[in-house]
């Protein structure tokens, strides 16, 4: 059976549990407690996002984006231009909204922000730096005053929208990466999660290592792929289990 969906998972963990007693409720709670253990252990190219912040001086923050997992890098791009009407659309944000496509000039005058500890960004003037404080990323500029301002972009690895989300009308299921090419993540977690509610030990730990497995081997792959100049790629059996 193909698991391409969140139905076909609900009956692949109750066919991989044996047991026709369990409702859609307990198979979701399961399924979304293993989604939220994937995304605590799994850090490959497919989960990460970029994205592009128009700063003002008087605000200097960036609001940490839904779904946010883990900061990768954080950018001050020095200029760049809109692939429509670039002489009013002169921000990323303004391209965005225009719906065009924004493209960063001179690559090498973009400066990496140094991340720091809280104490140490509140207590000194550290140039191009940031720390985090609650939904916020709070900036300093060149000469370490909280007055930022410019485009910002940050890359960070990014948990997508929950298995079973619809779009549209008629709703339509958007199934995320980690179930459409890596469904076996998700399945061995909900199975441990699924044993451990049915008392069995023996299966849980058996699942869990399953679980493991997969994710050190997805985790390594990307590694090793970035160390030797290499595209990550991943492989699956397209007919399912």
């Amino acid at each position: 059976m193909a698991i391409t969906n969140q139905a076909t998972l609900r009956t692949a963990i109750a066919d991989w549990l044996n047991r026709g007693d369990l409702t859609n409720a307990q198979i979701d709670l399961f399924i979304e407690m293993a989604e939220a253990k994937v995304y605590e252990e799994l850090r490959v190219p497919p989960l990460e996002a970029l994205e592009g912040f128009s700063v003002a001086a008087n605000n200097s923050s960036i609001t940490i984006p839904s779904g946010f997992l883990e900061l990768i890098e954080l950018r001050h791009v020095q200029e760049g231009s809109c692939s429509v009407a670039p002489t009013t659309n002169t921000t990323r944000a303004l391209c965005s909204a225009a719906s065009g496509s924004w493209t960063d000039g001179d690559k090498n005058d973009d400066i990496s922000m140094r991340r720091i500890d809280g104490k140490v960004f509140h207590n000194n003037k550290v140039t191009n730096a940031f720390t985090r404080e609650l939904t916020s990323f709070l900036l300093t500029d060149s000469q370490g005053e909280q007055k930022a301002s410019g485009e910002y972009v940050l890359k960070y690895y990014k948990a997508a929208d929950p298995i079973g989300t619809t779009t549209g009308s008629p709703a339509v299921e958007v199934v995320p990466w980690i179930l459409s090419s890596e469904y076996e993540t998700v399945l061995y977690s909900a199975l441990a999660i699924g044993s451990s509610f049915l008392g069995n030990a023996e299966d849980e730990m058996r699942y869990y290592q399953m679980f493991v497995d997969k994710i050190g081997t997805l985790n390594n792959k990307a590694k090793t792929a970035e160390l030797q100049g290499g595209v990550f790629s991943q492989m699956f059996d397209a007919d399912g289990l």
